[in-house]
């Protein structure tokens, strides 16, 4: 069982080591199984929803179902302040005012744009292996 996950530093650097102890437990992790690490990612990047490729096939247009992985809960995105701490690294002058109203919702638009591209490139790879 991890007791303390340690601390890295934004240059890559571990400061502070992870602390495992081994103790018994009553329960048993949902997500791992009681294995320890999650093995295999969603499909879904985090929303719940994937595209529902035969129905969209049928009807012409795109349609989205339920996550059959993680059942539509979704797994944890990396959150916006971690991208914030990495852009002040190359812009110092940037605040966070400005971060939230200028370059925020383009960062978003992105990485909705980069999921769009994903479940193209994904549904041309299982036609292609299909």
């Amino acid at each position: 069982m991890v007791k303390y996950a340690g601390y890295i530093n934004l240059s890559g650097e571990e400061v502070i080591p992870p602390r495992t102890e081994t103790e018994l437990v009553k329960e048993r992790c949902q997500h791992c199984n009681g294995k320890g690490q999650i093995t295999a990612r969603c499909r879904c990047n985090g929303t719940g929803r994937v595209r529902d490729l035969a129905e969209s096939a049928r009807r012409g247009a795109p349609v989205e179902r339920e996550c059959e992985r993680c059942s539509g809960r979704g797994f944890r995105r990396m959150p916006s302040s971690r991208a914030f701490q990495a852009v002040t690294l190359l812009l110092p002058d940037l605040t966070q005012s400005s971060w939230s109203r200028n370059w925020k919702p383009f960062f978003e638009k992105l990485v909705a744009k980069c999921e769009i591209e994903e479940s193209h490139a994904d549904a041309e790879f299982r036609k292609v292996t299909g």
